[in-house]
């Protein structure tokens, strides 16, 4: 129903429109058989009859003439102008048109344009042998110049521009082999701003050269090689401001070299490697003042060196290891005082070392540990580590001279026999004077040494002060017995006399190395305000070693209360008889007791626990 409807609409349609249409494809190719048929039977048809010409007004052209004419018009276009040999370019002066594969195929030499196989113009200039030479212009296949310059066997060779397709300006100076090479400007996208500038070497930057930021102000001043900063040059960020000033390689620090703070000031001056501070070196405050002097390793202070504050005075000098102090070194007050010497870990005070007062007088030596003092590291030390740390301890206190009490000889009253007689230091007989015929009691005996004439006295006086013949405590233990006759018994100053000559004999005959060797010492240090008591080693009689450590150095007791405290150690308190209150706790094998007046720690002891299981 609809195609019936539709029909004699798209017949007419059909007929007017579509068939010519189709009959167009063809038209080029039946008006060739027709001018074909129209020139055979013009040119070699004679002309017998008017049939052979063709009237123009009054006149009669013959069809021959008009077919010859086609001819050479046709010839003369083709050879003329679609593909004119060289001789006709150079006879009228003009550039030849070639194609690319016929212009390399051909070795043309001379002036020409070279199209693509499409019609677009490729090149035009001077071609040697098939291949550009001398000035030319290259397009991209958009129609847009690529370059402008000098050619040299098909390359961009010399002075030259190139452009990207967009038409911006990329690159002017030297080429060779189609890549930079020589002195020239390499441009941003923009095609106006420079992006560097300076010599090229096979198409990267090599030599001198500047490389600039996109707002035109310079990133890099120096050498390069391969493309990559190499050798001396300057470092800026993209405000302008310096960055790095010194060696490069490879396009990393290396070698002396400054680095700078961003206000410009040198905030490291010294040697690189590998992109970081290593070497001797000086790092800076912005105000000028060295903050650091010494070894770097990649970028950490290692090795010896030495800290500085902003005011430019000493902080620390000594060793360092990746950054911290560590090792020996001395750290210093702001006044330039010592305030602690010794050694370091991790930049604390860690080992064996010496904290100093504020008027740089020590105030304590010996062992730390985690940057505080630990005292717990003198307990179990031999005497050698002791002394070796501490150094001689204070000379025992001299002991008093006992005062010589010798009474000097008198005469006994005439008719009176001394008490004591003979140098052989026997007694008086039986059968003597009244007077000394009974023994004298404790008080007469007293009495009478302190009074001058009383006879028994004056004669043991006399009997001591000359037995000078008695050489050996033997022989002075004889002498107390015959000191007294058998009817009258000793006296009491005769029998302690006895008695103490006797235990001086016996401690004479032990042997030297006994007696000589105590099985406890007592050392005190008064400068650290510390003392130790050293116990002898049951295997080694010559050894000893600290179990206890009495101190009432203010710093140390302080400072071990607190680290005690901060690590939540459990004390016991206990109430003392005079005021004081004792603070005791137990740390691995270690006692330590706390002695306060009030909330003052006066005293500190420390002692080893005994192994119960050894």
């Amino acid at each position: 129903m609809i195609e019936q409807l539709l029909k004699p609409i798209f017949k007419p349609i059909q007929r007017i429109i579509i068939r010519p249409i189709k009959r167009a494809k063809t038209l080029p190719k039946r008006l060739l058989v027709m001018l074909r048929k129209f020139l055979v039977s013009a040119i070699f048809s004679p002309l017998r009859s008017l049939d052979n010409y063709v009237r123009i007004g009054s006149y009669y052209i013959a069809k021959k003439l008009i077919a010859l004419t086609i001819v050479l018009s046709l010839i003369i276009v083709y050879f003329g102008f679609v593909n004119p040999p060289g001789f006709i370019d150079k006879l009228f002066g003009r550039t030849p048109q070639l194609a690319a594969a016929e212009a390399a195929a051909s070795g043309f030499t001379g002036i020409a344009d070279i199209r693509n196989s499409d019609g677009s113009l490729l090149y035009e200039g001077g071609i040697a042998d098939g291949l550009y030479s001398g000035e030319g212009k290259l397009y991209y296949p958009n129609g847009k110049l690529r370059y402008k310059g000098a050619f040299d066997k098909g390359f961009m060779t010399g002075a030259g521009e190139l452009w990207n397709e967009e038409g911006m300006l990329l690159y002017r100076g030297e080429f060779a082999n189609d890549a930079y090479n020589g002195a020239g400007i390499l441009f941003h996208p923009d095609g106006a701003t420079k992006k560097y500038e300076g010599a090229f070497l096979a198409g990267l930057f090599e030599g001198a050269g500047t490389l600039y930021a996109e707002d035109g102000s310079a990133l890099y001043t120096g050498a390069f090689v391969q493309g990559l900063y190499n050798g001396d040059g300057r470092l800026k960020d993209s405000q302008g401001n310096p960055v790095y000033e010194g060696a490069f390689s490879s396009g990393i620090y290396e070698g002396a070299g400054k680095l700078f703070h961003s206000d410009g000031t040198v905030s490291y001056e010294g040697g690189f490697s590998a992109g970081k501070r290593s070497g001797a070196g000086k790092e800076l405050y912005p105000n000028g003042f060295v903050r650091y002097e010494g070894e770097f390793l990649l970028d950490r202070y290692h090795g010896a060196g030495s800290l500085y504050g902003e005011d430019g005075k000493l902080a620390y000098a000594g060793s360092f290891l990746s950054g911290a102090k560590s090792g020996s070194g001395e750290e210093y007050t702001s006044t330039g005082a010592v305030r602690y010497s010794g050694q370091f870990e991790n930049g604390s005070y860690q080992g064996i070392g010496t904290l100093n007062d504020a008027d740089g007088a020590p105030a304590y030596k010996g062992f730390f540990r985690g940057g505080g003092i630990w005292a717990e590291g003198f307990l179990s030390l031999s005497l050698a580590k002791l002394q070796e740390t501490l150094g001689a301890a204070d000379p025992p206190a001299a002991p008093e001279e006992p005062i010589d009490l010798e009474l000097p000889a008198v005469e006994a009253p005439v008719g009176e026999e001394p008490a004591a007689g003979t140098d052989g230091g026997t007694s008086n007989e039986g059968g003597g004077s009244s007077n000394n015929a009974a023994a004298p009691s404790d008080a007469s005996v007293n009495e009478a040494a302190s009074s001058e004439g009383a006879s028994g006295d004056k004669g043991e006086v006399q009997a001591l002060s000359d037995s000078s013949a008695i050489d050996e405590a033997g022989d002075q233990s004889a002498a107390v017995e015959a000191g007294t006759n058998g009817d009258a018994p000793e006296s009491a100053s005769d029998a302690q006399s006895a008695a103490a000559a006797v235990d001086e004999a016996s401690a004479n005959d032990l042997p030297a190395d006994e007696s000589s060797l105590p099985s406890t010492m007592q050392l005190t240090y008064g400068s650290y305000q510390m003392s130790f008591s050293l116990t002898v080693d049951p295997d080694n009689p010559e050894a000893y070693y600290v179990d206890k450590l009495a101190t009432w150095n203010t710093v140390v007791m302080q400072q071990t209360y607190k680290r005690l405290t901060d690590a939540n150690t459990v004390f016991v308190r206990e109430a003392l008889d005079n005021g004081r209150t004792s603070v005791a706790c137990k740390v691995g094998n270690t006692l330590l007791t706390f002695t306060f007046n009030k909330d003052k720690p006066v005293r500190l002891e420390m002692s080893v626990i005994p192994d119960e299981t050894a």
